[in-house]
């Protein structure tokens, strides 16, 4: 089956044999998400990791999806919307041949220009974490990996 049927039958999962590339991992999650979003999907099946199952914690917690659930080899994931529209845009940020690498400043001044409203997840020595708690914490900086607009 073809990831087009599989969207067919609205919800996908991509099954591999080889491990993905960390940020190309996370560029096929983005991919799914906004194709999931686009055709107004309840839910999509994505393959389960490690690297997966702590961005969705983080997405649940900024309450962009509406749940998670964790099966045998895949994750699915439940969308939330609001007035018949999806909550929440994924861009992807930094990739292998263009890391982008920001500290607090750069943070700052990337929410005060172009009026954004949303945030940025980093990868940084604290795992995973979310703009909003680089800004609080005043002390860690990363590499920006997803744009969320809300």
């Amino acid at each position: 089956m073809g990831i087009w049927q599989d969207l067919e039958n609205h919800h996908f999962n991509l099954k591999r044999n080889y491990s993905l590339n960390f940020n190309y991992l996370i560029a096929d999650f983005i991919s799914r998400l906004n194709i999931g979003l686009l055709r107004k999907l309840r839910f999509i099946k994505i393959n389960k990791t490690n690297i997966m199952i702590r961005l969705l914690r983080i997405l649940y917690k900024q309450g962009i999806i509406r749940t998670f659930r964790i099966e045998n080899n895949f994750i699915s994931v439940y969308f939330k919307f609001k007035n018949g529209q999806p909550i929440g845009k994924f861009s992807i940020i930094s990739s292998p041949g263009n890391r982008q690498y920001k500290n607090l400043n750069k943070v700052s001044q990337l929410f005060n220009n172009n009026n954004f409203s949303g945030f940025f997840i980093l990868s940084s020595s604290h795992g995973f974490v979310t703009s909003n708690y680089c800004l609080l914490s005043g002390h860690i900086a990363g590499e920006i990996i997803i744009k969320i607009e809300i």
